[in-house]
């Protein structure tokens, strides 16, 4: 792969060469992954991210990379385990000082710090858990909260929730103070969130009864004919940001788009890991994984 072209690498891999390289050496230097005896540190993390960025089965892997499957398992848990360990890191709460940024789609919302939404996950449970796990559209999925900033990076996720859950409900176990990780708005901030999420301090969602969708604006072909359809026009713009990364999270990471093999916990866990390796992308390579996103959709 360093000896091929860049576009195959990024195929391969969902990172270009130069953040490969940058992801190995920061398992290596900051969460203490090493080599082991037979297996270096850049193969491990290739394993793991042909998992994440393929859903490619471990059997294959054992064929490609000539390991066992024990081999196999025990590296990708280690590359798992060090990846979780830089959430803090790379997946935190925003400074309630921080102001919108200089763009017509946020300058009506000069205290939001973001907006949030929930995100069905496909996931693989036992036939006696199905139940709780079916959404409204009959798929077993997680519901997981996630809110984002402006740059379409996760400040909070919360992937544990069966999918039959409704996402104020998530919304509101991420919220308890009890929890080690709760999800706390600073006062005098506020989320941008939709219809299906409560009107109140800290949450800002459009009015109900009235176009809302940017779907709708565009079949439609008409400009706002109320205060409230300009009000929810301009609301749906700024929202937009989870949609899109939402959007291009799961484009990114194939498992996320089709059920797995491995245990819910573990589920939950790389769950986690694609939002911490989400994250590490826009922030080393945004540019160049935009470029490189175009040219794969165009394929």
């Amino acid at each position: 792969m360093y000896d091929g072209a860049e576009v195959t690498c990024y195929d391969q891999l969902r990172l270009t060469k130069r953040n490969f390289h940058d992801l190995c050496t920061m398992l290596r230097e900051r969460a203490g992954l090493s080599d082991s005896v037979y297996v270096s540190v850049e193969e491990k993390v290739a394993m793991f991210l042909l998992v994440v960025g393929h859903g490619i089965k471990m059997r294959i892997l054992g064929g490609t990379y000539k390991r066992s499957l024990w081999t196999i398992s025990t590296h990708l848990d280690d590359v798992l385990t060090t990846i979780l360990s830089l959430t803090g890191e790379f997946i935190k709460l925003p400074n309630p000082s921080t102001q919108p940024p200089d763009d017509y789609k946020w300058k009506w919302f000069g205290n939001a710090l973001g907006a949030l939404d929930g995100c069905h996950v496909d996931v693989c449970v036992p036939v006696c858990d199905q139940g709780r796990y079916r959404n409204r559209k009959q798929a077993i999925t997680t519901n997981m909260l996630g809110v984002v900033d402006w740059n379409m990076k996760f400040m909070y996720v919360l992937p544990s929730w069966e999918g039959s859950a409704s996402d104020s409900r998530v919304l509101r176990d991420a919220m308890r103070l009890s929890r080690q990780d709760a999800f706390v708005v600073p006062h005098g901030k506020y989320y941008l969130v939709d219809a299906g999420y409560t009107n109140g301090p800290g949450f800002l969602a459009p009015f109900r009864s009235t176009r809302y969708h940017l779907k709708e604006w565009v079949s439609s072909q008409q400009q706002p004919q109320t205060p409230k359809e300009l009000y929810n026009l301009r609301h749906s713009r700024a929202r937009n940001v989870v949609e899109r990364t939402f959007g291009l999270w799961k484009k990114k990471w194939a498992f996320l788009r089709c059920q797995s093999f491995f245990d819910i916990k573990d589920q939950v866990r790389i769950i986690n890991a694609c939002c911490v390796l989400h994250n590490f992308a826009r922030d080393t390579q945004h540019v160049m994984d935009d470029c490189c996103w175009r040219k794969w959709i165009m394929k």
